[in-house]
């Protein structure tokens, strides 16, 4: 089954989907990728609201998720989206804070500021 480049863009506020490396399972995407996310024409996992009022605005299919990356951050296990703040574990199990409630995007413990939160996930079909 070919294997498929999707963006994963964090709208933060616990209204993530969780992601790993390795799981299988059913995913929701953007029908149409917000413009707010360049896309370049690629998939983008679906984030926000998944109250019923919503659902005409993803679709869900079920895959295999082999690799996440993002181009400051680097290889990156998991994405764990529950709670004020996400948990960025990198290949090497090292955990990384990200701030997800009163600033968005702040990563702790480091002055780095990260302009594009794009990360490339590769999944296929499962």
């Amino acid at each position: 089954m070919p294997i498929e480049t999707i963006i994963w863009f964090p709208y933060w506020y616990q209204c993530d989907q969780t992601i790993a490396v390795g799981r299988i399972g059913n995913f929701d995407f953007f029908k149409n990728a917000p413009d707010y996310v360049p896309h370049n024409g690629r998939r983008v996992f679906y984030h926000g609201d998944w109250q019923e009022k919503c659902r005409d605005l993803f679709d869900r299919q079920r895959m295999c998720i082999r690799s996440i990356a993002h181009p400051v951050l680097g290889v990156i296990r998991a994405i764990e989206t529950n709670g004020l703040d996400y948990t960025f574990v990198f290949a090497d199990g090292q955990p990384l804070k990200v701030e997800a409630e009163e600033t968005p995007g702040l990563i702790y413990g480091r002055g780095e500021v990260i302009s594009d939160w794009r990360i490339y996930v590769e999944a296929e079909p499962a």
